[in-house]
């Protein structure tokens, strides 16, 4: 991608009303359909005009988020009140106020986390913006633990990056209206503000354990799992060329990425023709969902094992969390492209939405029964928790497949989830 002719600071007429147009577009559109002769057209400009300012419309996206930036920042830190009560409503009242902030530009901010997996120039500026976020937590962190508040445990920077993450993608999720748990960005506050103090403060923070239900019938070991999805192969089941052809992707991307990936490559490692693998797959997405499809049920059931263990010793989901996370290499190649592709691939975002609706379900029933038994702690209403603390695992595992700093080392992200997890839900 070319970069920007000139360096401009954002002010000038033209360059507001680029921003203007892209903005109100992208409520219509995604950035991914997007075209500059779309703005063009909105902005009242002539082309000329528009590429003296900007390279691409992925230039113009890179301007907007360094825009946001600095209003992000135009108030003090989100950290300045003393421990305590104060420090919970502070927090309450930052957070609220970045959720605004980032609402006024729900547009901006969705589209940059569409893209920031597959366009570098948006991903750097991204990060830039994260960064302020991730150094303001990571300090407190740091801070608490030093006056004894907070306990010891994994770097303050990979807490904090989980927790930042998982801001942005309940953001993007509750904008998007993807998860009906979270009808809207603002419906996650208080879960995200309980999943933060679980993360710091772990069980040095004031919990108050759920009482137990005379009425309920079911043990924490015996919580019913949500409806199985289709077995691998169940209800669409596929020759042995068509097994070829998924086999032949499933090798390249242990190689590659999606976006690099050709039909070409694949009826070359298939040793099939192009008839043949259109006689399939209408493309070489449609091959990625059915590859995704099956490796989905195995990741969607390792999660509900969660639910079918017995939880009065809570410390066995942290080793649960790990075995489910420890993915071989075919897997993983399956994994690594799902979670960067699905927000900007209806077709994959469908089936991944389900998936994710499914292990949420189960997270939301253990939750639901653990409080009901009296060995979870009260907090947000279930539903709400459950989809925050998956979103929230979920970006931290892309982060980290992605190689984001202070995430690279999957083993001990994979071991900070199981751990955050038990603080979450038992407070210990």
């Amino acid at each position: 991608m070319r970069q920007r002719p000139r360096a401009h600071d954002g002010q000038r007429g033209a360059e507001v009303a680029v921003f203007e147009a892209t903005e109100q577009l992208l409520q219509e559109t995604s950035m991914q359909d997007l075209t500059v002769a779309q703005i063009i057209k909105r902005a009242g400009l002539s082309r000329a005009n528009f590429y003296h300012y900007f390279a691409s419309k992925y230039d113009v996206l890179v301007a907007m988020i360094a825009r946001l930036f600095d209003d992000a920042y135009a108030e003090a830190g989100p950290w300045q009140a003393p421990p305590g009560k104060t420090r919970a409503k502070s927090m309450d009242a930052s957070m609220r106020g970045t959720i605004d902030m980032w609402s006024g530009h729900g547009e901006v901010i969705c589209a940059a986390v569409e893209q920031m997996h597959s366009v570098p120039a948006v991903a750097a500026a991204w990060k830039v913006m994260l960064e302020q976020f991730v150094g303001a937590v990571a300090e407190q962190i740091t801070h608490e633990r030093a006056n004894g508040a907070a306990p010891d445990g994994a770097p303050p920077e990979m807490i904090a990056t989980m927790l930042v993450g998982g801001v942005e993608r309940t953001f993007y999720v509750g904008s998007k209206e993807l998860d009906e748990r979270l009808p809207s960005a603002e419906s996650a506050v208080e879960s995200i503000l309980a999943l933060t103090f679980a993360a710091i403060y772990g069980s040095q923070r004031p919990v108050k354990r759920a009482k137990r239900k005379k009425s309920t019938a079911e043990s924490p070991q015996a919580v019913a799992t949500t409806a199985a999805a289709p077995a691998v192969g169940e209800g669409t089941a596929r020759t042995d060329t068509a097994a070829t052809i998924l086999q032949a992707v499933n090798d390249l991307l242990q190689e590659q990425t999606l976006d690099e990936l050709s039909v070409a490559q694949i009826l070359e490692r298939a040793d099939a023709s192009r008839g043949t693998f259109y006689f399939y797959y209408g493309s070489k997405d449609d091959a990625f969902v059915a590859l995704f499809k099956e490796f989905a049920e195995r990741i969607a059931s390792g999660f509900e094992l969660l639910v079918q263990v017995d939880r009065n010793d809570p410390a066995r989901i942290r080793d649960l969390v790990a075995d489910w996370l420890d993915l071989d290499e075919a897997t993983l190649a399956v994994a690594r492209n799902a979670v960067h592709e699905w927000p900007r691939r209806p077709e994959l975002r469908r089936h991944y939405l389900d998936t994710m609706t499914r292990m949420t379900s189960a997270l939301q029933t253990m939750i639901e029964a653990d409080r009901a038994a009296g060995i979870a702690v009260d907090g947000p209403p279930a539903a709400e928790f459950a989809a925050v603390c998956m979103w929230t695992i979920e970006r931290t595992v892309a982060g980290s497949m992605a190689k984001e700093e202070h995430l690279e080392d999957l083993g001990a992200v994979t071991k900070l989830l199981g751990e955050l997890l038990v603080s979450a839900i038992y407070g210990l």
